[in-house]
């Protein structure tokens, strides 16, 4: 093909991250997976969800701002807001039994075990229980690490088995308990004691939580059961991480030979190890030798391709065009 020819071809290449050109090979162009590339790719749109998500948050506080100060209610239907601090763990589930007898449909929490005051924790239980004799419907996302202690998984495990609808996430931005879609209760400012919390009254400022709850709920998996976390159950894409791990390669090297950052890397090695179970490189390679994960050879090594000219570098996206 001819120079231009060949140059469109490989800018097509880059646009699907199908190859990669590490600055330190010079004009050696690695070869990227595809099912890496699509990966990477749904991470970045993810990424660009979150901050959309985040943007609409905060256009929404400043429109309530507008509204509250700038344009008084008068006459109009718009619910009342009401935002109070409660500074100790009986006033918080008071709070929570004030409103529990109104709930009409939902009961959603989102929160880290060691996020929210154990007698918090503990109280909860109580609230749950009448709600489910009532029939109101209870989804819950915890964090995925918490379960790797066979304790927390235990305590996941009969909450799902009670009728908790639960689902496990790698972030949970921010920790809530949300009654419907009118009330809710919130971590503090920054630097506030953990037991100070807030507790949110009004549809319209509730409901910006309750998208930052569904936001965390989509992107969450659901809780898996014990039988099935065993390594056998890898994806491809684990497995072949294991064999890179089991081939003595660093970060930067599995970062360079899945065409991802060495920070990504350490996020896949690190859920790796969580998921089979382990809390080393050396103890997850044995792990794997133990179910037969491993290959009898090594993965086959990228080999450098014919030299090229690099493309120019795309000029720099701008809030229209990007």
């Amino acid at each position: 093909m001819s120079s231009s020819e060949a140059r469109a071809t490989w800018g097509s290449l880059r646009r699907l991250g199908l190859v990669s050109w590490p600055s330190e090979t010079g004009d050696r162009v690695l070869p990227v997976d595809p099912e890496f590339a699509l990966m990477r790719m749904l991470r970045q749109q993810q990424a660009m969800a979150q901050r959309s998500l985040e943007e609409s948050l905060r256009m929404h506080e400043a429109m309530e701002s507008l509204l509250e100060v700038y344009l008084p209610a008068t006459g109009s239907s718009q619910s009342r807001v009401e935002v109070t601090a409660a500074g100790t763990v009986d006033e918080m589930v008071q709070a929570l039994y004030d409103v529990t007898d109104s709930a009409r449909s939902t009961l959603r929490t989102a929160y880290a075990e060691a996020s929210l005051p154990a007698r918090l924790r503990r109280r909860l239980g109580p609230i749950r229980q009448q709600m489910f004799d009532r029939g109101i419907r209870i989804r819950s996302v915890r964090l995925r690490r918490d379960s790797a202690s066979p304790g927390t998984y235990d305590t996941f495990s009969r909450l799902a088995a009670a009728g908790v609808d639960l689902r496990l996430a790698s972030v949970i931005p921010l920790n809530m308990v949300i009654i419907d879609s009118d009330f809710a209760v919130l971590p503090a400012a920054d630097g506030e004691s953990r037991s100070s919390q807030l507790t949110v009254r009004g549809t319209s400022l509730v409901s910006a939580f309750s998208a930052v709850f569904e936001h965390t709920w989509r992107e969450a998996l659901p809780l898996t059961p014990e039988g099935e976390r065993s390594p056998s159950c890898l994806s491809d894409e684990q497995r072949t991480l294991v064999q890179l791990l089991a081939d003595g390669m660093k970060d930067e090297a599995i970062a360079r030979t899945l065409g991802v950052s060495p920070r990504t890397a350490s996020r896949l090695i690190s859920d790796l190890m969580q998921r089979l179970g382990v809390t080393s490189r050396f103890a997850a390679g044995a792990r794997a030798a133990q179910y037969g994960l491993l290959a009898p050879t090594g993965p086959q090594r990228l080999t450098s391709l014919p030299p090229l000219e690099p493309e120019p570098e795309p000029e720099p996206a701008t809030a229209l065009g990007g």
